[in-house]
Protein backbone atom coordinates (compact mmCIF):
# COMPACT_ATOMS: atom_id res chain seq x y z
CA UNK A 1 0.00 0.00 0.00
CA UNK A 2 3.21 2.22 -0.05
CA UNK A 3 2.92 2.73 -3.59
CA UNK A 4 -0.63 4.03 -3.02
CA UNK A 5 0.20 6.67 -0.39
CA UNK A 6 2.79 7.93 -2.69
CA UNK A 7 1.31 8.37 -5.79
CA UNK A 8 -1.79 9.82 -3.65
CA UNK A 9 0.92 12.13 -2.13
CA UNK A 10 2.59 12.85 -5.27
CA UNK A 11 -1.53 13.60 -7.02
CA UNK A 12 -2.61 15.89 -4.64
CA UNK A 13 0.63 18.17 -4.55
CA UNK A 14 -0.35 18.57 -8.03
CA UNK A 15 -3.46 19.99 -7.04
CA UNK A 16 -5.72 16.47 -7.58
CA UNK A 17 -9.25 16.91 -6.14
CA UNK A 18 -10.73 15.09 -2.98
CA UNK A 19 -12.06 12.30 -4.09
CA UNK A 20 -8.26 10.95 -3.98
CA UNK A 21 -9.01 10.51 0.08
CA UNK A 22 -11.46 8.13 -1.09
CA UNK A 23 -8.89 5.70 -2.64
CA UNK A 24 -8.01 2.70 -0.34
CA UNK A 25 -6.26 0.01 -2.52
CA UNK A 26 -6.16 -0.99 -6.02
CA UNK A 27 -9.27 -1.27 -7.32
CA UNK A 28 -10.37 2.32 -5.89
CA UNK A 29 -7.50 3.63 -7.53
CA UNK A 30 -8.24 2.25 -10.67
CA UNK A 31 -11.31 3.67 -10.46
CA UNK A 32 -10.17 6.75 -9.59
CA UNK A 33 -8.13 6.91 -12.58
CA UNK A 34 -10.76 5.93 -15.05
CA UNK A 35 -13.29 8.76 -13.52
CA UNK A 36 -13.50 11.93 -15.99
CA UNK A 37 -12.28 14.32 -12.90
CA UNK A 38 -9.33 11.45 -12.82
CA UNK A 39 -8.47 10.98 -16.72
CA UNK A 40 -8.76 15.18 -16.91
CA UNK A 41 -5.95 15.15 -13.99
CA UNK A 42 -4.18 12.60 -15.89
CA UNK A 43 -4.39 14.38 -19.09
CA UNK A 44 -3.53 17.83 -17.32
CA UNK A 45 -0.39 16.43 -15.84
CA UNK A 46 0.78 13.43 -17.44
CA UNK A 47 0.62 11.18 -14.36
CA UNK A 48 1.10 9.25 -13.35
CA UNK A 49 4.54 8.87 -14.68
CA UNK A 50 5.65 6.07 -16.85
CA UNK A 51 8.07 4.68 -13.26
CA UNK A 52 5.28 5.34 -11.11
CA UNK A 53 3.26 2.71 -13.39
CA UNK A 54 5.83 -0.04 -13.10
CA UNK A 55 5.92 -0.19 -9.64
CA UNK A 56 2.46 -0.76 -9.81
CA UNK A 57 1.82 -2.76 -12.55
CA UNK A 58 1.07 -5.85 -11.11
CA UNK A 59 -0.85 -4.92 -8.69
CA UNK A 60 -3.73 -2.77 -11.43
CA UNK A 61 -2.96 -5.82 -14.61
CA UNK A 62 -6.04 -7.23 -12.74
CA UNK A 63 -8.28 -4.18 -13.15
CA UNK A 64 -7.75 -3.66 -16.55
CA UNK A 65 -4.28 -1.18 -16.62
CA UNK A 66 -1.85 -3.30 -18.98
CA UNK A 67 1.99 -1.70 -18.01
CA UNK A 68 4.97 -3.06 -19.94
CA UNK A 69 2.80 -6.14 -20.79
CA UNK A 70 3.44 -7.01 -24.67
CA UNK A 71 0.61 -7.60 -27.08
CA UNK A 72 -2.60 -7.59 -25.37
CA UNK A 73 -5.61 -8.91 -27.84
CA UNK A 74 -9.18 -7.38 -25.67
CA UNK A 75 -12.75 -7.54 -26.54
CA UNK A 76 -15.30 -5.51 -25.46
CA UNK A 77 -13.45 -3.75 -21.87
CA UNK A 78 -15.59 -1.84 -20.20
CA UNK A 79 -12.15 0.39 -19.64
CA UNK A 80 -8.72 -0.66 -20.49
CA UNK A 81 -5.56 1.41 -20.19
CA UNK A 82 -2.56 0.44 -22.41
CA UNK A 83 1.14 2.09 -20.68
CA UNK A 84 4.20 1.88 -21.66
CA UNK A 85 5.14 -0.87 -23.63
CA UNK A 86 2.42 -2.49 -24.50
CA UNK A 87 0.52 -2.67 -27.59
CA UNK A 88 -3.03 -2.96 -27.55
CA UNK A 89 -5.54 -5.35 -30.24
CA UNK A 90 -8.82 -3.69 -28.95
CA UNK A 91 -12.08 -5.42 -30.44
CA UNK A 92 -15.30 -3.40 -29.52
CA UNK A 93 -18.80 -4.51 -30.62
CA UNK A 94 -20.93 -4.25 -27.55
CA UNK A 95 -23.47 -1.68 -28.35
CA UNK A 96 -24.44 -1.17 -24.81
CA UNK A 97 -22.01 0.70 -23.24
CA UNK A 98 -19.05 3.37 -24.01
CA UNK A 99 -16.24 1.90 -23.36
CA UNK A 100 -13.27 3.94 -22.52
CA UNK A 101 -9.53 3.84 -23.63
CA UNK A 102 -6.54 5.19 -21.92
CA UNK A 103 -2.86 5.10 -23.86
CA UNK A 104 -0.21 6.81 -22.15
CA UNK A 105 3.62 6.40 -21.98
CA UNK A 106 4.19 5.03 -25.47
CA UNK A 107 1.91 2.46 -25.59
CA UNK A 108 0.21 1.36 -28.73
CA UNK A 109 -3.66 0.36 -29.89
CA UNK A 110 -5.51 -0.81 -32.66
CA UNK A 111 -8.84 -0.09 -32.12
CA UNK A 112 -11.61 -1.91 -34.36
CA UNK A 113 -15.10 -0.70 -33.86
CA UNK A 114 -18.38 -2.79 -34.89
CA UNK A 115 -22.09 -3.03 -34.75
CA UNK A 116 -22.70 0.97 -33.24
CA UNK A 117 -20.08 0.58 -30.81
CA UNK A 118 -19.14 3.65 -29.13
CA UNK A 119 -15.04 4.32 -27.34
CA UNK A 120 -14.43 7.07 -25.57
CA UNK A 121 -10.59 7.35 -26.73
CA UNK A 122 -8.15 8.79 -24.31
CA UNK A 123 -4.60 9.33 -26.02
CA UNK A 124 -2.39 11.45 -23.48
CA UNK A 125 0.87 12.49 -25.29
CA UNK A 126 2.98 10.65 -28.15
CA UNK A 127 1.25 7.19 -28.48
CA UNK A 128 0.51 5.37 -32.06
CA UNK A 129 -3.45 4.46 -32.31
CA UNK A 130 -4.91 3.48 -35.29
CA UNK A 131 -8.61 3.08 -35.37
CA UNK A 132 -10.51 0.19 -37.97
CA UNK A 133 -14.25 1.18 -37.71
CA UNK A 134 -17.50 0.58 -39.87
CA UNK A 135 -19.86 3.43 -40.53
CA UNK A 136 -22.22 2.87 -37.31
CA UNK A 137 -19.39 3.14 -34.92
CA UNK A 138 -17.81 6.15 -33.19
CA UNK A 139 -14.91 7.12 -31.56
CA UNK A 140 -15.01 10.02 -29.26
CA UNK A 141 -12.17 11.94 -28.16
Amino acid sequence: MRAIDEILQKALSLGACNKSNDVTDWKTLVWLFFSPQGIEFCEKNNFPTLEMFQEIGENVEGFNVFVDAGLQKRSNDTMIGLIGDTEGELYFDDNTKVHKVVVMHGAKARIILRNFAVVRLYNIGENEVKIHKDKTSVVLR
